[in-house]
C-alpha cells in the first residue's frame, strides 16, 4: 500500500454534543426561538447542497439560516457554528495523532476525504492534525461528496496512487465504505468507535475489516 484516505468526522476525531445535549439544529433552534423540527427538515434539505459547495453567497450557512428564520441577531450562531468541531479539531484524540505520524513514518501518503461545510472547518488549519496530512478534499471545496465517485477520485488524483494501493479508512456515514469500495481502494476499514451497536453489522458487510482502535490501522498496511 502507498496511501491511507481518512474520513475526518467521526473517524480522526469526534465532535460531542453542543451545550445542552444537543446537536446543532437543537442548539440553533433554541438559541434562536424557532421549531426544531421544522427547523431540522429544512436543513435536511439544505445541508447536501451546503457540503458539496453549491449554496450560493459568501457565508452560505448564515444566509440559509437568516432566511429560514427571519432572525436579524446571528451573531451568537455564527461564532459557535463551529463550537463542537473546533473543540474536536484542536484537541483530537492522541491516537488519531499517533496512528498519522506512525503511517508517515513508514513513507505512506495520506489524505483526509470529508463530507463538511466551510463554517464547521474553520479550525482546520490551526488543528494538530493538520500538518499530518498531504492531501485534504473537503466537499464544500471540492464540489463533490461522498459516496460519489468524483470525491474519491479527487482525492486519489492529488495522492498520485492507483486506487488499489490504496486504503480507505471512515465510521460508514453516508454510505462512504460502500463508495471506496466502488472507487476500487485495495482495503476498505470501517473505524467501529462511532457506529451504534445496531448499525455494526451493516457498516462491517461494507467493509473487507474494521476497527476497534484507529491505531490498528498500522498494522493492516
Amino acid at each position: 500500500m502507498e496511501a491511507v484516505v481518512f474520513d475526518l468526522l467521526y473517524t480522526l476525531v469526534h465532535p460531542r454534543d453542543y451545550p445542552g445535549g444537543v446537536g446543532r439544529v437543537g442548539w440553533l433552534a433554541e438559541l434562536l426561538g424557532v421549531d426544531r423540527a421544522s427547523l431540522k427538515a429544512r436543513w435536511d434539505e439544505f445541508e447536501p447542497v451546503l457540503e458539496a459547495g453549491r449554496a450560493p453567497g459568501p457565508d452560505p450557512e448564515l444566509t440559509w439560516l437568516r432566511g429560514v428564520t427571519k432572525a436579524t441577531d446571528l451573531s451568537g450562531a455564527e461564532a459557535d457554528w463551529d463550537l463542537t468541531r473546533r473543540e474536536a479539531l484542536l484537541n483530537p484524540p492522541p491516537s488519531s495523532v499517533a496512528t498519522l505520524v506512525a503511517l508517515r513514518d513508514r513513507g505512506l501518503k495520506l489524505g483526509v476525504l470529508s463530507n463538511t461545510h466551510g463554517l464547521e472547518m474553520r479550525a482546520w488549519p490551526r488543528s494538530p492534525l493538520a500538518p499530518l496530512v498531504d492531501v485534504v478534499a473537503f466537499s464544500h471545496e471540492i464540489g463533490h461528496i461522498k459516496p460519489e465517485p468524483q470525491a474519491y477520485a479527487y482525492v486519489l488524483e492529488r495522492l498520485a496512487v492507483r486506487p488499489g494501493s490504496a486504503v480507505y479508512v471512515g465510521d460508514g456515514s453516508n454510505d462512504e465504505l460502500l463508495g471506496a469500495r466502488a472507487a476500487g481502494f485495495g482495503l476498505v476499514v470501517l473505524a467501529e468507535q462511532a457506529a451504534t451497536p445496531d448499525a455494526l453489522p451493516r457498516l462491517r458487510a461494507q467493509a473487507d475489516v474494521s476497527v476497534s482502535s484507529l491505531f490498528e490501522v498500522v498494522t493492516l498496511v
